[in-house]
């Protein structure tokens, strides 16, 4: 593969809703461009962009696909993006990697939630924007309508290509001397709408409307001759955002650095790194830093890939997308030159928020899944992942059920493990309700030699933080002083596990007011036991109830939706605590729920908003639970080892 400077590449990406004909466009740029020499189908899954197993069983995208092709001495990147929700994380890294974002929505369908969402983070990443209608060839499409709807959901900047007056009117816009010269009643040279229109791409003003209809070809030839005259280079564009809120220009001059935005775990090649090159140029030879590390990289291979094909590249140029084999860098890394300090902003990746246990199916697989799932998570940073030692589960979480689910089946198929989902457990938590007094422990065991004898009269009380609380007001010396320390342990050992379903007891303070010891037979072990049986005494007899834990939500739905979802929340024993208006016709909801109440939430919200709704969680409090839930939640807690006490 040869090598391309800067002013000739072009990086795209292609995004929208699920079936809007992403990868079949993708597929036709390939065609007609001669990338590849015949054109494969999604049904059959043949084509270039779906070749991962998981994809031609489910034909949709899971993951971005990367391919290149050339057109009138120009290389461009295409890097198709999943259009399915529950893999919408791969949307975000294909933006992040290029200039211009070609956004696909059928002629049959119109604008969808997967347009509106592509669109809303190419315009927060400050992408060019350009839509494609597709599908022109099939029953009931209606390019007009579909132009109509573009322009009423996205406003001023929405215009057809072959509107050529509307066009320079908006392309007169971008530069003042442009905007004298066409109000002044002087037509636009080819040359000034040509850059005018690149201008007006790169600055976001100008959204341009294609119709292209993939399967017969039409349109296509025309929309590479697009992307090659009128799509920002890498040189055109503010460059690549930094960690310190700035860009770093794109320049073949500079020393190196380049920025991994997407890790493949292969089991058979090893870690495939998806590298977007910012300043210098890149070779095989190149041994970078990674800044994260501070630790030199060797490459394996530095590759130009299309779909699962791989060729060789000599030298990549600032601009310019390749793939690098066996890094150790992670996405998000900056590979540098020594002494070159630029630190890229991270991806801003949605959070999970449907989260599932998971268990080895075969006892011998249980040991893999740790190593098995940080892969996975290097590959998919919308995943989360904790080995809960409470709840004595691993947790895994993502953005639906359909995204674990592949999940799933990629540990079994990447990595031989085979494992199975349910709900997690909740943390609950016990405390006390009422002030007990007096509470004695005593413990006495004689079996020969020497005993163990002690005795504490305690009172237990409830307070408003969750740390345990021990003080001690003994007079007389009935409890020497030495064993306080034994008292104190045996109450931190027995609040792990309370009285009622046992889980950890908070909100608690314990006061030692009285006691005994034996001269000879009280030790330190039997002023800690003694504690555990005032504990478990006292406890029972201070009214004691569950806790559970509640989350802080920020939901962001429509308009429309903004009631219904509401509802929902007070549905689910949670409170709505109040709305902000957002952009585009969106509401934020703050609100909170019982945990318990949210194990599906995102499943709710994705139907009932058909995808355009999303949500954030995060712990806030533990709070009482009511009375008449208790008895399915004692009966469904983890079964502990109480032990004496």
């Amino acid at each position: 593969m040869k090598s391309y400077k800067s002013a000739n590449i072009r990086n795209i990406a292609l995004a929208g809703h699920g079936g809007s004909g992403k990868t079949t466009l993708a597929e036709a740029l390939l065609f007609k461009s001669g990338g590849i020499d015949r054109m494969g189908k999604v049904s059959d899954g043949s084509t270039v962009s779906d070749h991962d197993p998981e994809e031609i069983k489910r034909k949709i995208s899971l993951n971005i696909s990367l391919a290149y092709t050339e057109w009138k001495s120009t290389k461009i990147n295409i890097i198709d993006t999943p259009g399915q929700f529950d893999f919408i994380g791969g949307m975000y890294e294909g933006i992040r990697a290029v200039e211009t974002v070609v956004i696909a929505l059928s002629a049959k369908d119109g604008v969808q939630v997967g347009t509106i969402k592509a669109y809303n983070e190419a315009s927060k990443q400050g992408k060019a924007r350009i839509f494609a209608v597709t599908k022109n060839d099939e029953d009931n499409a209606d390019f007009a309508k579909t132009l109509a709807g573009l322009k009423s959901r996205f406003g001023g900047a929405v215009c057809e290509l072959s509107d050529k007056d509307s066009l320079a009117e908006l392309i007169a816009e971008t530069d003042e001397a442009l905007m004298e010269k066409f109000f002044g009643g002087e037509e636009l040279s080819d040359a000034e709408f040509s850059k005018g229109l690149r201008d007006g791409l790169a600055q976001g003003v100008i959204a341009p409307v294609v119709a292209v209809t993939a399967n017969s070809g039409e349109g296509v030839e025309s929309l590479l001759d697009l992307i090659v005259n009128s799509f920002p280079s890498p040189l055109d564009v503010k460059g690549e955002p930094t960690s310190d809120g700035n860009n770093a220009a794109y320049d073949e001059s500079k020393p190196l650095s380049a920025f991994v935005f997407k890790t493949i775990a292969d089991p058979f090649v090893g870690k495939m790194s998806l590298v977007k090159v910012v300043t210098g140029s890149l070779n095989a030879k190149t041994e970078p830093l990674n800044l994260r590390t501070g630790e030199p990289e060797r490459f394996g291979k530095l590759l130009a890939i299309k779909g699962k094909k791989q060729e060789d590249l000599g030298e990549a140029f600032a601009g310019d997308i390749v793939t690098i084999t066996k890094l150790s860098a992670t996405t998000g890394d900056a590979l540098v030159n020594p002494g070159v300090k630029t630190e890229f902003a991270p991806i801003e990746f949605p959070v999970a928020v449907f989260f599932q246990a998971i268990s080895a199916k075969g006892k011998g697989d249980e040991a893999k899944i740790s190593g098995a799932i940080k892969k996975i998570c290097e590959e998919d940073k919308v995943l989360s992942y904790v080995n809960n030692s409470e709840t004595r589960q691993r947790v895994i979480g993502g953005l639906g059920d359909q995204h674990l689910d592949v999940t799933v089946n990629k540990m079994k198929s990447k990595f031989g493990v085979d494992v199975e989902l349910s709900p997690p457990v909740i943390a609950y938590r016990e405390t006390i309700r009422k002030k007990v007094t007096g509470i004695e422990g005593k413990h006495k065991k004689q079996s020969g030699g020497a005993g163990q004898f002690g005795v504490v009269i305690m009172d237990f009380e409830p307070h408003s933080e969750d740390e345990l609380i021990f003080q001690e007001k003994v007079v007389g010396g009935s409890v020497p002083k030495q064993f306080f320390p034994a008292v104190e342990k045996g109450l931190k050992e027995s609040i792990e596990h309370g009285p009622i379903a046992g889980y950890p007891v908070v909100r608690l303070k314990a006061t030692l007011t009285d006691g005994k010891y034996h001269p000879v037979d009280s030790k330190e072990i039997a002023f800690v036991q003694a504690a555990r049986l005032a504990f478990k005494a006292g406890t029972k007899a201070a009214t004691p109830c569950l806790l559970e834990p509640i989350l802080s939500m920020k939901i962001t739905v429509g308009n429309e939706n903004t009631g219904d979802v509401m509802g929902i929340v007070n549905k689910r024993r949670g409170s709505v605590l109040g709305t902000s208006p957002l952009e585009n016709n969106m509401t934020q909801i703050d609100a909170e729920m019982p945990q318990s109440e949210t194990t599906d939430f995102a499943l709710v919200i994705l139907q009932m908003t058909k995808g355009l709704g999303s949500f954030t969680q995060e712990f806030a409090r533990y709070q009482e639970l009511p009375g008449q839930l208790e008895a399915e939640v004692i009966a469904n807690a983890p079964k502990y080892d109480h032990g004496e006490g």
